[in-house]
């Protein structure tokens, strides 16, 4: 860390289990003690929309007390790292960015959904209820505007950003949209959330008996959900505002990944 002026803190170990979320927790207490030593003026975490669980109201803000707060291995390091960030960094200012789900290019990920819905998405794709509730979404350039001015804007010092394009469309608009620039039709198969939620529970029973906390009954009930999240803090103190339609976005991240 010599010499830098900004700390952008984004990547971790991958949370697959408590003992890795445990370490990435410690890695960030490491950081936080070091941070006066190294002169560092601004440290900024990227944390997680997660953290902000299922709002008990929408459009939700970052005060939103959730209704349901979700409790896997990810969600619970980003919350613990955000507490240590508020508790004990005062030798510098400090900036937490929560991401939305990221679509975009150069995911890992991504280029998966893209083939399985260019491949069965006319036959039909199963999801959680009928997939017509609000999705929070955030297009990686976006997000990477967002990360940069977090770490150079003054007043987003001590703040915190639920980062979200602000739109209320749905994962239905979102698979249409990926379905569209490929050609493809879109169905989705409603699965009913209560019916899921019966049959993750020996799951998550089981997982927990081996120290993997993944929440699976919460999850089903968060995707189900209307998840709007409002930018209103982020165009303010970031001076920031997404630069990219649903529809432009996603059709230049189903070139990219049919292309490859």
């Amino acid at each position: 860390m010599e010499g830098i002026d900004v700390f952008y803190h984004i990547g971790e170990i991958k949370n697959i289990s408590r003992s890795s979320a445990e370490k990435n927790v410690k890695v960030m207490e490491q950081i936080v003690a070091n941070l006066a030593a190294k002169g560092i003026r601004r440290f900024v975490f990227i944390s997680s929309i997660t953290v902000a669980g299922i709002p008990s109201a929408i459009p939700a803000h970052e005060e939103t007390v959730p209704s349901t707060v979700l409790h896997d291995h990810y969600t619970d390091y980003k919350r613990s790292c955000e507490k240590i960030i508020r508790d004990n960094v005062k030798v510098c200012e400090f900036a937490i960015i929560r991401p939305a789900p990221v679509y975009g290019t150069g995911s890992r990920y991504l280029g998966k959904m893209v083939k399985t819905i260019r491949m069965f998405g006319s036959i039909g794709l199963p999801f959680i209820g009928n997939a017509k509730n609000i999705a929070p979404l955030v297009h990686v350039q976006d997000l990477a505007t967002a990360i940069v001015l977090a770490g150079v804007q003054q007043a987003a010092a001590g703040q915190t950003f639920n980062l979200t394009d602000g739109t209320n469309h749905t994962w239905l608009d979102f698979f249409s949209a990926v379905g569209g620039a490929a050609g493809k039709n879109v169905r989705v198969f409603a699965i009913s959330p209560l019916f899921l939620k019966l049959s993750a529970l020996p799951f998550d029973l089981l997982f927990g008996f081996l120290g993997i906390h993944l929440d699976p009954v919460n999850y089903l009930e968060y995707f189900s959900s209307d998840l709007f999240f409002a930018n209103t803090k982020a165009r303010s103190l970031l001076d920031w505002k997404p630069a990219h339609t649903l529809a432009d976005g996603v059709k230049e991240m189903v070139a990219y990944y049919t292309s490859r």
